[in-house]
């Protein structure tokens, strides 16, 4: 897996290197409420992953685990690293995460292993925190079943007018051929919506490169999360209507289609999966699997009008949205194309970001609120937006108001810089410089 984290990835801030507290040393550290979940949650997924003995992958899923809190940088292991040096608790091991390492759930190769890393605190149910560990353990798990590298591009489709409403759309049909009678039918109409937003190869090669990478994992997760039927419906239905109060769809939208299309798949075609490889398009895998045939000459008032997807308040309420995403859109391009700024270009980028409330610029790349960087100039830390080229090769943030040794800080940013760069000015604008 890349340095740029897919999963579900959440932003940490301010994480402390000076730590108030110590990891405890030995067996007799009495546990708190918190490590008596871990050991339960090791415990579970173990037993859990120890049922499937790697018949869902052909691959034993189960494998070294993080769990990290985000503050004290305090993880807590399921085994020892190579060179055993982390601290013992009973049957677990904990240890504090270097400063110049990102955190977020995601998977990394670490002290000569390769980990799962999943961020505290845990969900409190059982069957979602068994869901999000066993999602990072695929990410661990890509390289060796085919995944390895998947592209990273742009979806910032999903966040106009035209490809919210037939995302909604189609996770609509979805969830009705889950809960309701005609199941075929609305998996054709699901397809349909989906086909119309996908007419244009670059949005469905864009959308195939995140469902292959995220979909695939939280497909794998729900699949082997212990839910049963029941539970597992009501699940999909709870996270499609948490998933639909994000402020943005273009990072998280795989983690609804996949689970969706993979459960109605199972029941019929239980190893549907074990067919994808890594030039799979899954729209085209789908519609030969549900041997379904998609009448495109319908219009979305006539689909819905046979069978009830609530298009016209779903079309109100992205016109409203469609209206303030422009104005945003004007000012952020005010922001960060207009007035002077830093440009930020990438060496060996580490990066953890909240994918849930980004900005796409158009072809000019993607407004991240809250990021962390950590390149070989330094560390960078954004709290109040930052433009990301469409290619991942640089990041721009405001410019500077503040030009110190080993520290440079913007409006909501901040930089660490190593002892070997500096910021100058170039222009009306300022880049990074070695030496």
């Amino acid at each position: 897996m890349s340095k740029i984290f897919y999963a579900v990835i959440l932003i940490v801030l301010g994480a402390c290197q000076n730590n108030k507290t110590k990891p405890f040393e030995n067996s007799d550290h009495h546990l708190t409420e918190e490590e008596r979940t871990i050991l339960q949650t090791f415990s579970d997924i173990d037993s859990l992953l120890d049922l499937d003995s790697g018949k869902f992958w052909n691959k034993e899923i189960y494998g070294p685990i993080l769990f990290i809190d985000p503050g004290t940088r305090i993880f807590y292991a399921n085994t020892n690293n190579a060179d055993k040096s982390f601290h013992r608790i009973g049957t677990i091991y904990t240890d504090t995460l270097p400063p110049d390492m990102n955190i977020a759930n995601t998977a990394i190769d670490w002290n000569n292993k390769r980990w799962s890393m999943v961020m505290l605190p845990l969900p409190t149910e059982k069957a979602s925190r068994n869901n999000l560990v066993i999602h990072e353990l695929f990410h661990r798990l890509q390289p060796e079943i085919g995944f390895e590298n998947l592209q990273e591009l742009e979806n910032g489709h999903l966040d106009t007018y035209q490809g919210r409403l037939l995302l909604r759309l189609e996770l609509q049909a979805l969830d009705k051929a889950l809960h309701g009678p005609e199941t075929a039918k609305h998996i054709q109409n699901a397809l349909y919506f989906r086909k119309k937003r996908q007419k244009a190869n670059v949005i469905k090669d864009a959308e195939n490169a995140l469902e292959l990478n995220e979909g695939l994992a939280e497909y794998t997760a729900i699949m082997l999360s212990g839910r049963n039927a029941d539970q597992m419906k009501s699940h999909l239905r709870q996270s499609k209507t948490e998933f639909l109060s994000n402020p943005t769809f273009v990072r998280s939208f795989a983690y609804q289609t996949v689970p969706f299309y993979g459960y109605l798949l199972s029941f019929n075609h239980p190893n549907w999966h074990k067919e994808i490889k890594v030039n799979t398009n899954l729209t085209d895998f789908f519609i030969k699997a549900f041997q379904t045939d998609i009448d495109m000459d319908r219009s979305l008032k006539e689909v819905d009008g046979q069978y009830g997807y609530d298009y016209q308040r779903i079309e109100n309420e992205e016109m409203e949205r469609e209206k303030t995403r422009i104005e945003k859109i004007a000012k952020l391009k005010d922001k960060f194309m207009e007035g002077p700024t830093l440009e930020l270009s990438f060496l060996h980028m580490n990066i953890s970001f909240d994918p849930r409330n980004i900005t796409p610029l158009e072809n000019m790349g993607t407004v991240y609120p809250n990021l962390k960087i950590i390149d070989d100039w330094g560390i960078l830390t954004v709290e109040n937006g930052a433009l990301m080229a469409p290619d991942w090769s640089k990041v721009i943030v405001t410019a500077p108001t503040l030009i110190e040794d080993g520290t440079v800080e913007g409006d909501g940013w901040k930089l660490e810089l190593e002892p070997t760069w500096k910021v100058i000015q170039m222009g009306t604008g300022f880049i990074l410089k070695k030496g």
